[in-house]
């Protein structure tokens, strides 16, 4: 037996599919390069906007459009560089679902079109899993009610019907809302992130494995957050809110590397004042996680105890005290952390050959060093006399330095005297470096902003900073040139130690405008989202689920429990909907029952048609019962519109009467299959 064919797409059908395809992919747009955005998009719109003999203006699309596609491909490769991941597949898929609404033809096209676009949707999550990308779902989700009741209902939907399916559809949504809330909590969670994608080859916002003049400069103007801070307790004072990161041994004359040794070290044993609290860290593609110095204990997931097995570990240290996720982080992850905070840590067994290596340029540099430690008596007087003389000669703190030349050290220290952190880290380095002392940069972050209710911290990329740390009487400790030319830049952040004219993130100004105040409180909103949706992974589901006193319930038994809350909610639903049909007038409620019937007969009522044109219609469809039709609405109308009639009560009953005698939908439709045979029969015997 043959399937039917498909009919073909009607202009309704077609700007339903429109919407569905420009909701799917506007989430995209930030996210996509702008020509394929504008590309994508264009090719849904003229689709829509082209009339309805589009196919004899695009005759050409059988050749046309598979070199569209080819040269989109292409285009791709060559402004990503790469093809086979996550970027350039979902960009070559944006792409495909306009050509494909192009050439789409009947209603399998579209429906096949509906679930490309469902897939593309749901692509934005790669990238963000915010409040305002969830929320950029409601309109996917309503234009997918109307396009699948449009797909459904063929040529027979009226374009005029639109309003009607959009309210079916919110409440379709708003129904099942509670369904969708108990399943998020009852189905069983994986172990990894939903949205785990490979590694992208492109860069991303944050700390680089290199550091060279100029880099952190142009990542302190970024107000995009770093990571947020739940603390356990209250926050360390500004001057020891110091977030390790990326540490650099290796230098080239004017660039810092890392050493990679990624052999794990003991953890130093507890100094100073600990503190405990919780880091929430957005993606940043490395496999460095940041803790204030210095890492007591290693990072586990927030649910875990601080003393449990070491199988909880997520994380291992370094030689030099770094951070080292087991993966690159790709998206956010949340970790506990402990520190003790202080300012130095055991260097024993560790070789210091490798952050005392110097190239040859930069001479003035090591002239200038091995002059000035022949002069004092000790290691440490050499230090604290070179972070006397950055704090009285005249070296000015700057995000915007001049360039410096082949011996940038030497330009920065005898000539520009102006930079930013890695300028006096690097610098001061090369001066322990050039005395003998080892010495390398550490990056990372320095400060963060308590949110306006105090309840956890903000670390943006314009906190991002660099210091150095040099061996002296056995210990690794922190030095901080920045401190000795800017101190308000460790006291009060970056927009107190900046110049008045000198351009600074917004963030990290230091006046609260309504607009920022506004800003901080949505992200606090956007916070407790990221908590409690997009962090809710199989650990807390196990706290939910223990909480609830179900945690040791079999899968059988939770099944039952979810099956038995959806039926309860499902009969809520239906008696609500019962009811409310019940308080409508009586005449009403038979008229829609006539409406119904006669729609599932073949004959929908256009919403501008009145009772008696609408019955009128009907009679001349069937016949055989145009009289009892006619009666129908002439008694509705009556009883809706009319004067108060003291006879309403025996009229409607009447009209009961009626409404009950007309035949089912079924039936109506095998009597017109019947009339239209006995006509073809007459035509044939004529």
């Amino acid at each position: 037996m043959s399937k039917p064919a498909a009919s073909s797409l009607t202009p309704p059908q077609v700007a339903w599919l429109g919407a569905l395809l420009i909701s799917a992919q506007w989430p995209l747009w930030g996210h996509i390069v702008t020509w394929n955005a504008i590309a994508g998009a264009a090719l849904v719109l003229a689709r829509v906007a082209l009339p309805a003999r589009w196919r004899d203006m695009t005759r050409h699309r059988r050749w046309l459009l598979p070199l569209f596609a080819i040269a989109g491909a292409l285009g791709i490769r060559a402004e990503l560089g790469y093809f086979l991941a996550r970027d350039p597949c979902v960009e070559f898929l944006y792409l495909l679902v306009g050509i494909k609404f192009i050439e789409s033809r009947d209603t399998r096209d579209g429906t096949l079109l509906t679930c490309l676009a469902l897939f593309l949707s749901m692509t934005q999550f790669f990238y963000l899993q915010t409040i305002t990308s969830a929320l950029s779902m409601a309109p996917v989700l309503l234009s997918l009610g109307g396009t699948l009741a449009s797909l459904r209902g063929g040529t027979t939907t009226p374009a005029s019907e639109w309003r009607a399916q959009l309210n079916a559809t919110t409440r379709l949504i708003l129904q099942g809302i509670p369904v969708a809330i108990l399943l998020f909590g009852i189905f069983p969670r994986i172990a990894g992130p939903l949205w785990g994608t490979p590694s992208e080859a492109g860069g991303r916002s944050g700390l680089s494995d290199s550091m060279r003049p100029g880099s952190i400069s142009e990542l302190s103007l970024s107000d995009d957050v770093a990571f947020r801070v739940d603390f356990n307790g209250p926050p360390p004072p500004p001057a020891q809110r110091y977030w390790r990161g990326p540490v650099f041994s290796r230098f080239d004359g004017s660039e810092w590397r890392a050493v990679y040794k990624l052999f794990p070290r003991r953890l130093s044993p507890p100094q100073g004042r600990s503190i405990e609290y919780t880091v929430t860290l957005e993606p940043h593609g490395k496999v460095w996680l940041f803790a204030l110095e210095y890492p007591s204990a290693l990072p586990r997931s927030p649910s875990n105890d601080l003393n449990a097995p070491a199988s909880s570990e997520i994380a291992f240290l370094s030689y030099d005290q770094q951070l080292v996720a087991k993966a690159p982080v790709a998206q956010a992850i949340r970790y506990t952390q402990r520190s003790s905070l202080r300012d130095s840590y055991s260097g024993a067994g560790d070789n210091p050959r490798e952050s005392l290596q110097l190239p040859a340029n930069n001479p003035l540099t090591l002239a200038f060093a091995r002059e000035t430690r022949a002069k004092l008596g000790s290691d440490r007087a050499y230090v604290d006399a070179i972070l006397n003389w950055f704090h009285t000669e005249r070296f000015v703190y700057t995000l915007a330095p001049p360039l410096l030349g082949r011996d940038p050290v030497d330009g920065f220290l005898f000539d520009t005297r102006q930079g930013f952190c890695e300028h006096y880290a690097s610098a001061f380095t090369v001066l322990l470096r050039a005395a003998g002392i080892p010495a390398r940069v550490v990056t990372g972050y320095q400060g963060g902003e308590m949110n306006p209710d105090g309840d956890y911290m903000i670390v943006r990329q314009s906190d991002a900073h660099a210091w150095s740390e040099a061996l002296l009487d056995g210990q690794w400790q922190r030095f901080d040139p920045t401190a000795a030319v800017a101190p308000s830049r460790i006291e009060r952040g970056l927009g107190a130690a900046m110049p008045a004219d000198e351009r600074v993130p917004y963030f990290a100004r230091l006046e609260m405008t309504w607009f920022k105040d506004l800003r901080l409180q949505w992200d606090a909103v956007n916070y407790q989202w990221q908590r409690g949706i997009v962090g809710f992974n199989l650990e807390r589901q196990r706290d939910m689920l223990r909480d609830l006193g179900v945690e040791n319930a079999r899968p059988w038994q939770l099944v039952t429990l979810v099956a038995a809350a959806v039926f309860v909610w499902g009969l809520l639903v239906l008696g609500a909907s019962r009811l409310r049909r019940s308080r409508v007038d009586a005449e009403v409620a038979l008229w829609s029952a006539l409406c119904r019937r006669l729609g599932r007969a073949g004959l929908a009522r256009a919403p501008e048609e009145g009772p008696l044109a609408y019955t009128r219609r009907a009679g001349k469809r069937w016949p055989q019962w145009a009289g009892l039709l006619a009666r129908i609405g002439e008694r509705y109308a009556q009883l809706r519109y009319g004067p108060s009639d003291p006879k309403r009560e025996r009229i409607l009953a009447e009209l009961k009467t009626d409404v009950g005698a007309l035949p089912a939908a079924r039936a109506l439709n095998q009597a017109l299959r019947a009339t239209s045979a006995a006509a073809t029969q007459v035509e044939l015997v004529e």
